[in-house]
């Protein structure tokens, strides 16, 4: 399959600034709405204090649940991408349990990553509280419980897996899967959670390529609702955690044996690309994505607190 550089390169520039777009309206629309929100609140309820209404707005879900949203259709219409909800292959409950079990075994092993990570980063006096504050707590309103449950792993799958997989499979379906993958970790902004989403969304990008972007949707769904329940109940019962802890371990140990069975598989599926072209070099020395690159890892960098 031959593809053009210059016509590549292109793409990738589209895509840089299609990214930047819709970072830009979610952060402008985040803003205004909370303005809003706040302005509602002290109108509405005249003994509310500053402080209070920070903190409910805060705790709010509703607008990071419409800025999500529009930046979702700013995307879209970008990038002239529409998701594809079509189903190439019939989905079991033993299929969608099987890919519950290896999204937790990749999120030990994400874990793990993290643990050097942080000791580097407490030697340098920082520490990684608040990005695991920000991505392990429960909610505390239902608007937030809503956004993490529901709007969130619909939009991000719709964002990437539809969307964004969907324009870069034209230079090949482990190409378009992986580079997702990654921007999928970077959009989080969250040092904590990084490593653990750039993995599972290798997961994600296969789920949907093999069987659908509904299953990919499910998955996701089942993971958030996964982390809102255990940190609830870890809140109320400290063996919620020990327990959270066995089961990642067993679903590691499951992970490692299912890669081992099915690895003839993944390694057809990694070269199932015809494309000789060097995509991948040419993607990262596209200016443009570059710089939408390297601003993803500032923020996500930045997500690390000093002492």
């Amino acid at each position: 399959m031959e593809i053009e550089k210059k016509g590549a390169k292109k793409s990738f520039t589209i895509l840089a600034l299609a990214l930047i777009a819709y970072e830009l309206m979610f952060q402008f629309m985040v803003f205004g709405i909370d303005m809003v929100e706040m302005g509602a609140l002290l109108f509405l309820f005249e003994s509310m204090q500053w402080e209070q209404a920070v903190d409910v707005i805060y705790n709010s879900g509703l607008a990071l649940s419409i800025a999500s949203v529009m930046a979702l259709l700013v995307m879209g219409l970008i990038l002239r991408q529409m998701p594809s909800f079509s189903k190439k292959q019939s989905v079991t409950i033993k299929t969608i349990v099987m890919f519950y079990v290896l999204m937790q075994g990749l999120q030990l092993f994400g874990n793990y990553i993290l643990i050097p990570m942080d000791i580097i980063a407490g030697y340098m006096g920082y520490n990684f509280d608040e990005a695991m504050s920000v991505a392990n707590d429960s909610s505390v309103l239902l608007s937030a419980f809503l956004y993490s449950v529901v709007i969130a792993p619909v939009g991000e799958e719709i964002l990437c897996r539809g969307i964004l997989m969907g324009y870069l499979e034209k230079y090949g379906k482990a190409f378009s899967v992986l580079i997702t993958a990654m921007l999928f970790g970077l959009l989080h902004q969250n040092i904590v959670q990084f490593p653990i989403t750039m993995m599972i969304g290798v997961l994600f990008g296969y789920l949907a390529q093999r069987y659908s972007l509904a299953a990919a949707i499910v998955l996701h769904v089942l993971n958030n609702l996964s982390v809102e329940i255990t940190s609830y109940l870890g809140s109320k019962f400290e063996i919620v955690f020990l327990v959270d802890s066995l089961f990642l371990f067993l679903c590691g140990i499951v992970s490692i044996i299912l890669v081992f069975v099915k690895k003839e598989r993944i390694m057809a599926f990694l070269k199932s690309d015809n494309i000789e072209q060097p995509v991948v070099k040419w993607f990262f020395t596209t200016p443009m994505m570059l710089i939408v690159i390297g601003y993803f890892l500032i923020f996500t960098i930045k997500s690390v607190t000093p002492y």
